[in-house]
Formats: C-alpha cells, sequence, structure tokens
C-alpha cells in the first residue's frame, strides 16, 4: 500500500512539474505585411522564464498559417530548442461583436415572440368562453329587456375589444418573426467561415538564468490579400488626368488586426520561384499534310512525278497563311499552312510553279526536288481605294509638343492615409503610417494609397464597322514611374460617373492608354454608297466592289482628335 502512494504521489510531481514548465502566454498582433495572396502576420510577446528547459504556449493563433514561414525570435541569452505548429479545437475564434449583438438581438426577439404568442392564447381563451356563454337564461325562466340589453352590450363591447386586441398583437408578432428572419439571414452571412478553432505555437527554449524575455513570432497566413482599384477623373479634354490609387484588403484568417501597422505589398509568395529551366530545342522541318488538288490530279506520261516543298514569309520573315500554290499550266495546287509551309506534288521535276496571294505579287519559282524559301513582295497599287486607317488632328499640337509637356504631380485626396513607399528588388511595399484595423469578416476594406494629376493627351478612337461609337482615350507618357499595377477603374468624365475601365498594362509601350469611355459628343457614322457598289460575274471569277463613307462629327467645343480604324477582307 506505501509503495503504491509513493508512485502515486510521484506522478503527480511530476505532472506537477510538467504543468509548471508550460507556460500558456498571450500575444499581440504588432504588424500585418498583406501580399497579393497571403499576409505575414507579426506578434510579440514577453515571458518571465526560469533557469532550465522550459515550453512556451502562444495561444489564439490563426488557424490558416504555413508552417515552414513560422519564425521566432527572442532576446537576452536564450537557445530556442524547437517549434511546433498544432491545432487547438478547444479554444474558438473571438466573435466578432457585430455576431454578438446580433445574436443578443435574436434572443431578446425569441422572448418578446414567445410573450406575444401566450398574451394571444389568453385572448382565443377568453373569446371561446364568451362565444360559449352567449345564451343568458334557461328554458323555463323569463329574462327582462333590461338584463338581456345589458347581457347583449357586454357581449358586444368585450368580442370587439378581444378582436382588436387579437389582431395588434398577431400583428406586433409578425413584425418580431420578420426582424428574427433578417437577423438569421445576416447572421448566416457573417459565419461563413467553418473553422472556427485556433491553433497554438509551441516554443521548447533552454534559459542559462531567470530572464524576462521578449519574443517575436512571425508566420504567413493564406485567407488574406489585396488588390488595386483605380478611380480616374477627367474634368475636360484640356485639363489633366487625375488618378487616385486604392488598395482593396481582405481576410478571413481566423484573427483580427485592430490597430496594426499595416503594409501592402506587390509580393506574392504563393508564385513559383524556381528559375526557369531551358531545354534544348532541335530544329526539325515539319512538311504539310497531303496537297490539295483543286481540279483532279492530272498525270502526264512519259514524265517524272516530283514533290515540291516550301515555306512562304513576307518582307518581315513572319509565315503568311493561304498562300496559293500552283503546278503551271495544270489544274495542281495546294496552299499554305499556319507556318508558311507547303508541299505539292508536280508532275516532273521540271515544273514551274506559280505563288500567288491578295496583296502580293505573282512570283514563279522551280518545283523540282528542291525546299524553295519564298518572300512575297506586296503590291501597294491594287488596294489604293480602300483607307484603313484615318487619323485627324486638329488645333491640337504635334507629338513633340506634348512631349514636352509631360509632367507627374502627386496630388493625394483628403480622405487618403498618410503612405510612404518603400522600393524592394522584387516588389514595392506600401507602408501605412497610422494604425489601421482589419477584422477577421471576409469584407473589403479600401485604403487610399495615392493620387497623381498627369498630363495626357486626349484622342479618340472608333472602329465604325464594329460600332459606331467614339470612345475617348488619355495617352500618358513615363507612366512607368507611378508605379502601377493591372486593376479595374472607376471613370468619372465631367462630373460624371460613367463605368469601369481595366488598366491594362500588359500591351502598354511606352505610352499607356486609358480608355475613359464613350463620348456621345462625337458622333461617328459608317454607310454603304449603293450607287457606287456592283458585283460582277466573268466566267468562275466573281469581283464585288463596295463603297463605305465614314462620317465624324464634333459636337463638343473644343476641337477634338480621332483616330478611326476601318477594315477590309483579305
Amino acid at each position: 500500500m506505501k509503495q503504491l502512494l509513493l508512485i502515486l504521489l510521484g506522478l503527480a510531481t511530476q505532472l506537477s512539474s510538467s504543468a509548471q514548465s508550460k507556460k500558456l502566454t498571450d500575444t499581440k498582433i504588432d504588424k500585418v505585411t498583406v501580399f497579393l495572396e497571403g499576409a505575414q502576420v507579426q506578434r510579440s510577446a514577453r515571458v518571465s522564464l526560469t533557469a532550465g528547459k522550459q515550453e512556451i504556449v502562444f495561444h489564439d493563433i490563426s488557424p490558416e498559417i504555413d508552417k515552414q514561414s513560422i519564425q521566432v525570435k527572442a532576446d537576452g541569452n536564450i537557445t530556442i530548442v524547437s517549434v511546433i505548429h498544432q491545432p487547438d479545437h478547444l479554444r474558438e475564434q473571438k466573435k466578432q461583436q457585430e455576431i454578438t449583438d446580433l445574436e443578443t438581438a435574436l434572443e431578446v426577439n425569441a422572448e418578446k415572440i414567445e410573450t406575444q404568442k401566450n398574451i394571444i392564447a389568453v385572448f382565443r381563451q377568453e373569446e371561446t368562453m364568451l362565444l360559449k356563454n352567449q345564451q343568458v337564461s334557461g328554458a323555463n325562466t323569463g329574462l327582462k329587456t333590461a338584463d338581456l340589453k345589458e347581457a347583449v352590450d357586454f357581449q358586444r363591447t368585450r368580442l370587439t375589444e378581444v378582436y382588436q386586441k387579437l389582431a395588434e398583437n398577431e400583428r406586433q408578432l409578425k413584425i418580431l418573426q420578420s426582424s428574427s428572419t433578417a437577423i438569421q439571414k445576416q447572421l448566416k452571412a457573417l459565419n461563413l467561415v467553418a473553422n472556427i478553432s485556433t491553433s497554438q505555437i509551441l516554443v521548447t527554449v533552454n534559459s542559462k538564468t531567470a530572464i524576462s524575455a521578449a519574443f517575436t513570432i512571425s508566420y504567413l497566413v493564406r485567407k488574406a490579400g489585396w488588390y488595386p482599384t483605380y478611380d480616374i477623373r477627367v474634368k475636360d479634354i484640356v485639363s489633366p488626368v487625375n488618378l487616385q490609387f486604392k488598395a482593396n484588403v481582405f481576410q478571413t484568417s481566423g484573427e483580427d488586426w485592430k490597430e496594426v501597422r499595416l503594409s501592402l505589398s506587390t509580393g506574392n509568395p504563393s508564385v513559383n520561384n524556381n528559375v526557369p529551366t531551358v531545354n534544348p530545342w532541335y530544329l526539325r522541318y515539319l512538311y504539310a499534310s497531303q496537297p490539295v488538288i483543286l481540279r483532279g490530279l492530272a498525270t502526264i506520261e512519259g514524265t517524272t512525278a516530283a514533290r515540291s516543298a516550301g515555306r512562304v514569309t513576307d518582307e518581315k520573315g513572319h509565315p503568311v497563311l493561304g498562300v496559293s500554290i500552283q503546278v503551271k499550266g495544270t489544274n495542281i495546287g495546294t496552299s499554305t499552312d499556319g507556318n508558311g509551309l507547303y508541299t505539292v506534288a508536280a508532275p516532273s521535276s521540271t515544273s514551274v510553279l506559280q505563288v500567288s496571294m491578295v496583296g502580293y505579287e505573282t512570283q514563279e519559282v522551280a518545283g523540282g526536288m528542291v525546299f524553295n524559301n519564298i518572300t512575297l513582295k506586296p503590291t501597294f497599287n491594287a488596294l489604293d481605294e480602300v483607307v484603313v486607317i484615318g487619323y485627324s488632328a486638329v488645333n491640337s499640337g504635334s507629338s513633340d509638343d506634348w512631349a514636352e509637356k509631360k509632367s507627374i504631380t502627386k496630388v493625394k485626396s483628403v480622405t487618403a492615409v498618410q503612405t510612404s513607399t518603400l522600393y524592394q528588388p522584387t516588389s514595392t511595399v506600401y507602408e501605412i503610417e497610422d494604425p489601421y484595423t482589419v477584422l477577421n469578416d471576409g469584407k473589403t476594406y479600401m485604403v487610399e494609397i495615392d493620387g497623381f494629376d498627369i498630363n495626357a493627351r486626349y484622342e479618340y478612337y472608333a472602329v465604325p464597322k464594329t460600332e459606331q461609337v467614339a470612345y475617348l482615350t488619355a495617352k500618358i507618357l513615363d507612366w512607368q514611374e507611378l508605379n502601377l499595377m493591372q486593376g479595374e477603374a472607376n471613370i468619372f468624365f465631367e462630373g460624371t460617373f460613367l463605368g469601369q475601365s481595366m488598366l491594362d498594362l500588359t500591351t502598354a509601350g511606352d505610352t499607356l492608354s486609358i480608355s475613359l469611355g464613350q463620348d456621345k459628343g462625337v458622333v461617328v457614322k459608317r454607310t454603304l454608297l449603293k450607287e457606287f457598289s456592283s458585283k460582277k460575274f466573268i466566267g468562275s471569277n466573281r469581283t464585288d466592289d463596295r463603297h463605305y463613307e465614314i462620317v465624324v462629327r464634333n459636337n463638343k467645343q473644343q476641337p477634338v482628335s480621332i483616330l478611326i480604324e476601318d477594315q477590309f477582307p483579305i
């Protein structure tokens, strides 16, 4: 018995010692760097340590963290032995104040609904009792007229009051039930996060002496990020473009970021950071598939057939698709594929190939057993009646004048936060100087980062064949100085919201073109002139002659520049 008691005491001592060596520690979020996908959270804590090895438990950590990104630092003469991350299903995430208020309101509504139902039940019972007691005399007893009148008046008055009370309480009951339904829908929208557990970071340290040490913990959370949007405002076509750069921050990481130092980075930790490997690229000739025979394959007796191949390009070396390759004097032919390649079966090794394409000069090449590299030469007089691009500039100044006037001025709106910009080797970081709060609710928090007034060249653009509308564009030089990112832009022209556009930086060269939307003040029309159009058939050939008239009318008070594009078939 004594031996068993000693064992139990020893085990209790070990458990007590183990419990004392674990320190459950609260932490505070100091800084958050939000990436385009994900965010790095930095926490701090101060822990009083005794000499020796002990385990510190940092609790209420987001469950959506990348374990490989955890970093723990401590000052003083401390050795960090191990760092372990584990889920904590016993501790739930703190509820948002909005959710708590709604749940309280729902409970209050439930009590009021129950009270209303009880009041309605009482009036229903009274109604039943009054209806059952409408017989006021027996069969062998008489009833005075005054007594009958008094009883009838009482029945009528009381039933009227009961029905009025029932209607009033039922109306109140419907209002309460409708309010409860609305609260439940809002709670459902706010409780979209299924995982309400938290996690812990267990840090084992070894301290040579008793010390109060400061710890810094940082880690990457997944369910967070930001994306850019812009407000582009144009007063008129002679004023600078006002561009406001905004960041839209969101997170459902499982922890609230309250009054933290917030930074926004253009980096993205989720992308592949491995340098690509270039494998050998072996040059091989790819021949077209079976040749196309236009009107049947002709055979010539006493000759030797030969297969001829080649590649057709334009003067810039680009392959030309659909070039007609025909054996001269026969009905045998084919056409080039997307790589400009062709293969044709010629009747003999001395055959001649005719190479023709609309808009290019017809050529003749040898059709023997050789690979022909054919370069087409354009004809400049074949389509001189078709105008493809029209450009008009009235008193707009030359492009050199515009280039000399280029300027960018920082102009932040009064609601913009104070930020500082850090340029790192692979990203740009916008540090918000004032403490900021982003709650764990999935809502988008808009932060105004920067603003500019930019001198731009305004030019209208129209493709009347597709749409008979003129679009206003603003062309900006040296746009790289603005550190812009691709994103949606809200367009405001002459004080009116016109809709949204896309700030596309992937196709921008030295000049960034921003679409500012349609302008009804510039009218564009494209009309088919029937009196100048005709169709002709000569044998198997068909000729279509069509004439279009494009009319541009400027209804604005200022002169405008417009670029018009049209098409013709090839």
